[in-house]
């Protein structure tokens, strides 16, 4: 994908190709097709955050009532971190609809370039 089409939500292809042991004639070409591994971490690191928020808040939350305090807060935190995690799930939800396009074009070019190469496969 040229660098001018390339957006936040860019998927990425990655190809490997193993040769084949008995027959060196043969090669296996593996693709994955994901998002950006800058993006998959920083979703990642939201997600183990907010989890991270909900679980401390919410035991802070348990203490606090059962010691008889107010929780009012905590309880408020910890329900707030479920909504935060609706939108990080949304958000994501969206960003992969905004790839699908640029993917399927980078599936098109891999199947293209293998064809033109005659690359196909074994039956």
């Amino acid at each position: 994908m040229p660098k001018a089409k390339q957006h936040f939500w860019s998927p990425q292809l990655h190809l490997e190709i193993n040769e084949d042991y008995d027959n060196k004639q043969l090669s296996t070409i593996y693709g994955l097709f994901g998002p950006n591994p800058t993006v998959w971490t920083m979703f990642m690191f939201f997600h183990f955050a907010v989890a991270g928020f909900f679980i401390g808040f919410g035991i802070w939350a348990y203490v606090n009532w059962s010691l008889g305090n107010n929780f009012a807060i905590q309880l408020f935190v910890t329900l707030l971190m479920v909504v935060v995690w609706f939108a990080l799930y949304f958000s994501g939800r969206l960003g992969k609809k905004a790839g699908m396009e640029q993917m399927h074009q980078l599936h098109h070019f891999m199947r293209d370039t293998l064809r033109s190469k005659d690359i196909h496969a074994v039956e």
